[in-house]
């Protein structure tokens, strides 16, 4: 069997989603699967987070609602885009909240809503400052009025363009816009949320009652200085398929982007872009090869990448080298990897998942 493997612990996923709940028992939580769960796969990890508890799920597309209900998934699902109007008659009936966005949108929905004889359930986008989906302010009372049948509003959501800096213009802009929002709505529209991760961590808003958390549910997640109660899930790792010498003065990879200081032992572990390890880590990264820290060398390749295994004492072919998770007591944290890489933790597990095992 190839040696190279992403591997996802579930009940890492469902702990974490326990301690988050803890956090506020009595908001609700709509843990975010979208793009295959962050790469950590989206039916394996919703039956995670609701054997943890969770009463409703998150996705961004309607074929990934449909791909949760005939996998048996059953609690309520949220989709964040909604349904397009060429998706809306396949996307009613099937116990899932749409957002709406768009007035011609929304019509689509009840055209095939009233066709169907169901009632969907809708959240409306608003945009508060992010510039993506959503009616802006003054559009709002529009979306909120417009009475299409077949159509019930359960409340509003939003997104916030810079979470993690609290005192922000932008963040404070925000936060007061969804709140005049929220004022605008009938009383019976209480599904509202503005909160991903560093929103619902930061408190944010903290008389909302529900919260759709994503990367904090995957990874390490320290927000502002406050100790994380969640673990990386993922696992990145392989093993070495050679070991040699290389003198003082010889480069390393493409493009010649490190030259050994000194007579070194170099290995090369059968992992590259293709694989997810971004390149933007070339000669900057390092792995784990028996509980230390091997520095990689030169340019990643499509396929492969050299290590520094010079100090690393009778390291050699067949050991294990963890580019992402534990070995003995070193840990590589997502986090870690990614401010190497200069990118998101969430980047990076996307990438990572697409080869998970």
């Amino acid at each position: 069997m190839f040696p190279t493997e992403v591997i996802v612990d579930y009940n890492v996923l469902k702990n974490n989603f326990q301690a988050l709940q803890a956090l506020d028992p009595d908001c609700h939580l709509a843990p975010v699967v979208k793009s295959d769960a962050y790469g950590h796969g989206m039916v394996e990890s919703a039956r995670a987070f609701i054997d943890g508890g969770a009463e409703i799920i998150s996705v961004f597309r309607i074929r990934e609602a449909l791909e949760l209900r005939n996998a048996g998934i059953g609690v309520p699902i949220w989709v964040l885009l909604g349904a397009l109007p060429n998706e809306a008659a396949s996307a009613v009936g099937h116990d899932c909240t749409l957002a709406c966005f768009d007035i011609a949108q929304m019509r689509a929905l009840s055209e095939a809503a009233v066709a169907s004889g169901t009632v969907q359930n809708i959240h409306i986008a608003v945009d508060t400052g992010m510039g993506r989906l959503g009616f802006r302010l003054d559009k709002l009372s529009e979306a909120i009025g417009v009475n299409l049948p077949g159509l019930r509003l359960r409340g509003i959501f939003a997104h916030f363009a810079k979470a993690g800096e609290p005192s922000h213009p932008v963040t404070i802009n925000q936060i007061a816009r969804f709140r005049q929002a929220v004022s605008m709505l009938p009383s019976e529209c209480t599904e509202n949320h503005s909160c991903a991760s560093d929103a619902w961590l930061g408190k944010l808003i903290p008389e909302l009652n529900y919260a759709r958390p994503g990367i904090c549910l995957y990874a390490d997640y320290p927000f502002n200085g406050m100790k994380s109660v969640t673990k990386d899930a993922m696992t990145v790792r392989t093993r070495l398929v050679s070991v040699k010498e290389i003198p003082s003065g010889e480069s390393i990879s493409y493009n010649c982007l490190h030259t050994l200081s000194r007579n070194s032992r170099v290995a090369v572990a059968p992992i590259g872009y293709e694989d997810g390890l971004m390149r933007s880590m070339s000669n900057t990264g390092y792995a784990l090869v028996r509980g230390k820290r091997a520095p990689i060398l030169g340019t990643i390749c499509m396929s492969m990448t050299m290590l520094d295994v010079t100090d690393i004492d009778d390291a050699s072919i067949d050991d294990e080298a963890v580019f992402l998770g534990a070995q003995a007591n070193e840990r590589i944290s997502v986090l870690a990897m990614a401010e190497r890489a200069k990118t998101t933790p969430h980047e990076l597990l996307c990438n990572f998942g697409k080869h998970r095992i």
